[in-house]
C-alpha cells in the first residue's frame, strides 16, 4: 500500500507453478502453441487456399495435443451444417493424424482443400461426405490428386456479441411478464377476496396457481406465487392463507395438479377443488 493505493504485482510463471504446488492444487500447464491460420478452408465446394499464413497462436496442454502437431483453420460454407459445423467455426485439425471412417477431416483435392467426413464403402472406394442433403459426396479417385492433411478433432463455435436490440428486446419482454404477472396477482388478489368461501385449507391456493398458471399465463414459480400470494391484502376476516412450501407439497401429492386444469376433473380432482377452479378461472 502506497498513498492509499494498491499496486498489484505479477507473478512469473515459475512463481505462479510455484505457488500452486505450494497450496497443492492440480494443475495443467498450457505451452504447446497451435497455430491459428487465416485462410478459411470451405465447407462446401473447395477453395483455395494459396494466401495461407499464421494469423496468432493459442497454448494447449502436451496432454490435449496428442502426437500430431495441430492447427486452426477457419469454415466457410453450409455442407456440413448437420454436423454442427456453421460459417466462422474453428476447425482444430490434428495434421497428418491418419482417418478413419466416419472422422471429419480437411482434404486437398488438386490443390484445393475442403472439410468433410471421410468414409470407405463395400467396394472399397473413398468419399469424402458432406453432412448436408443439398450436397454431393465426393468420389475420390486415381485421376485426383488426393491428399488428407488431417483430421478434425474439436470444433470451436465462435461466440458472437449480440446486438443492443435484442438485448434491449429481452428486458422488454421480461419487464413485460413481470407487469402482466403483477395484474394477474392483483385481479386474482380481488378473486380471493370474492370466493373467500370456497378456501378451504391453506392448500387449496394450489387451485389458484394452477388458474394463474393455465388460464392467466403466469410464468413464476411455484415459490415466487407463494411469496405474492403472502403479500396480498386480503379481508382479515380470511381464515386460510397461503403458507410457504404449502402449494408446492400440495401438487406433490396430486399428480393432476401438474397437469392443465381443464384435465384436473377427469383425473380425480375433488368436487371442491373443481368448483374453485371455476370461480377463478371465471373472476380473474
Amino acid at each position: 500500500m502506497k498513498n492509499d493505493t494498491f499496486v498489484p504485482q505479477l507473478m512469473s510463471a515459475e512463481e505462479a507453478t510455484a505457488w500452486l504446488d505450494s497450496k497443492g492444487f492440480s494443475y495443467t500447464l498450457c505451452d504447446v502453441p497451435i497455430p491459428i491460420m487465416t485462410g478459411r478452408v470451405n465447407c462446401g465446394a473447395p477453395l483455395s487456399i494459396d494466401d495461407e499464413m499464421i494469423e496468432g497462436y493459442y497454448y494447449l496442454p502436451k496432454s490435449a495435443v496428442g502426437l500430431h502437431p495441430q492447427v486452426e483453420l477457419c469454415a466457410q460454407g453450409e455442407s456440413m451444417i448437420d454436423a454442427d459445423i456453421h460459417d466462422g467455426d474453428m476447425l482444430r485439425l490434428e495434421l497428418g493424424a491418419w482417418p478413419h471412417d466416419g472422422d471429419i477431416v480437411v482434404a486437398e483435392i488438386d490443390g484445393e482443400y475442403t472439410a468433410k467426413v471421410y468414409f470407405t464403402d463395400e467396394e472399397g472406394r473413398h468419399w469424402l461426405c458432406p453432412m448436408n442433403k443439398r450436397f454431393q459426396p465426393i468420389l475420390l479417385t486415381e485421376s485426383m490428386n488426393v491428399r488428407i492433411s488431417g483430421v478434425v478433432r474439436t470444433i470451436v463455435k465462435q461466440v458472437v456479441r449480440r446486438s443492443y436490440g435484442e438485448c434491449q428486446s429481452i428486458v422488454k419482454r421480461m419487464q413485460e411478464q413481470r407487469q402482466q404477472q403483477g395484474d394477474v396477482m392483483q385481479r386474482l388478489a380481488k378473486a380471493v377476496a370474492d370466493g373467500a368461501h370456497l378456501f378451504w385449507a391453506s392448500s387449496s391456493w394450489a387451485v389458484a396457481y394452477g388458474v394463474a398458471r393455465d388460464c392467466c399465463g403466469y410464468e413464476g414459480s411455484v415459490s415466487d406465487f407463494e411469496r405474492k400470494a403472502l403479500a396480498m391484502d386480503l379481508p382479515k376476516t380470511f381464515e386460510y392463507c397461503c403458507s410457504v412450501g404449502k402449494v408446492q407439497r400440495t401438487i406433490s401429492n396430486h399428480p393432476y395438479m401438474r397437469l392443465h386444469v381443464d384435465k384436473w376433473k377427469e383425473n380425480g380432482a375433488s368436487i371442491r377443488e373443481i368448483v374453485l377452479m371455476e370461480f377463478l378461472r371465471k373472476n380473474i
